[in-house]
């Protein structure tokens, strides 16, 4: 199975537009569009009866009081996995994200529902501007050394729907389709805030 898309190429720098973050006329990290990607795949294999799509950066720092003397976090320093996106029960037949479709207030049905990410902090429920249910996008420190690199994956199931509640999470989502997964592909871009590696 193959994935791709037109907003960014792989390994490349994801547009401010698909960020929930951009830097302000100030320096000051702001609120950005927060659209999600175009996204397309293909490949599916037999028995394919729906589709989820996630958005999973694995640079996220485990403490962010731990600057060095230039004011950044190290790139060395320990780091997580955050969840930016968990979208299930896309219908088999569906292959293409338009870009910022979920912003949209008329989804298509046939594009499935969204779980929890981790901007919702713990809390078990989006925010009430609805922050942290869908597609929340990069919002890296901008004092963070280290690049961010966005997985952008889609799984094929065999399964057309999950018994998992409306505000689920990624765990929840994991442990419900183990077993069910026929196969992977992903599609990587990168986001900073830090002025000098924006710059470099």
């Amino acid at each position: 199975m193959d994935i791709s898309s037109r907003t960014f190429s792989e390994g490349e720098m994801i547009p401010e537009r698909c960020a929930y973050g951009r830097m302000g006329e100030g320096g000051q990290t702001v609120r950005s569009a927060n659209l999600s990607p175009e996204l397309s795949w293909s490949g599916a294999p037999a028995g394919t009866k729906s589709f989820a799509v996630l958005c999973i950066d694995d640079d996220v720092p485990t403490d962010l009081k731990a600057r060095d003397a230039s004011g950044e976090l190290p790139v060395d320093q320990p780091r997580r996995r955050f969840v930016h996106w968990v979208q299930i029960e896309a219908a088999a037949d569906v292959s293409n994200f338009p870009e910022g479709v979920f912003a949209q207030k008329n989804v298509p049905a046939a594009y499935g529902r969204p779980g929890l990410n981790d901007y919702c902090r713990g809390a078990g429920k989006p925010e009430a501007d609805g922050t942290g249910l869908g597609y929340d996008g990069p919002c890296p420190p901008f004092f963070d050394a280290r690049r961010h690199y966005y997985r952008y994956q889609v799984l094929a199931l065999d399964l057309e729907t999950l018994d998992l509640d409306k505000h689920f999470t990624l765990e929840d989502f994991e442990k419900t389709a183990k077993g069910h997964v026929l196969a992977t592909a992903e599609v990587v871009g990168r986001y900073t805030l830090n002025p000098r590696l924006r710059s470099a």
